[in-house]
């Protein structure tokens, strides 16, 4: 059986560069799902209403559309920004155990998980195997 590196995210598909909206102080991790919300800004996708990005933005107009893949941070105090030109997933094998959403139960809703399979997205689960001291054992 061979080893599978599995801090691997993303395992073959396409990327793009959008701009990605961040609240203030917010780091966005490589993984993070990203859809509109109601202003059309492309930001972390929630159906939690209440943490679907900031105070100021309501719900989401689209289904996840890309995963983050890489790191975004906006270490304003005071504003909210938008980040351009930022490496996003755009379509692929996926490990679904790497995804990040900002509500957790949506890492297991089906809706969410069907929605991203419609947007071109191949959800595989990557097992972390372990290898053997020594050989024999």
């Amino acid at each position: 059986m061979t080893h599978i590196d599995n801090s691997k995210i993303f395992h073959n598909g396409v990327y793009a560069d959008v701009s990605v909206y961040v609240p203030k102080q917010t780091t966005y991790v490589p993984g993070t799902v990203l859809g509109r919300d109601s202003s059309g800004n492309l930001t972390a996708f929630s159906t939690d209403l209440n943490v679907a990005g900031d105070s100021d933005t309501a719900a989401f107009t689209s289904s996840p559309l890309y995963i983050l893949a890489q790191t975004v941070t906006n270490e304003d105090t005071s504003n909210s920004a938008t980040i351009d030109l930022v490496r996003v997933f755009d379509s692929g094998v996926v490990d679904k155990n790497g995804l990040v959403f900002v509500k957790e139960a949506d890492a297991t809703d089906k809706t969410v998980l069907d929605a991203l399979k419609t947007n071109n997205f191949r959800l595989v689960n990557v097992e972390e195997l372990t290898t053997p001291s020594s050989l024999g054992e």
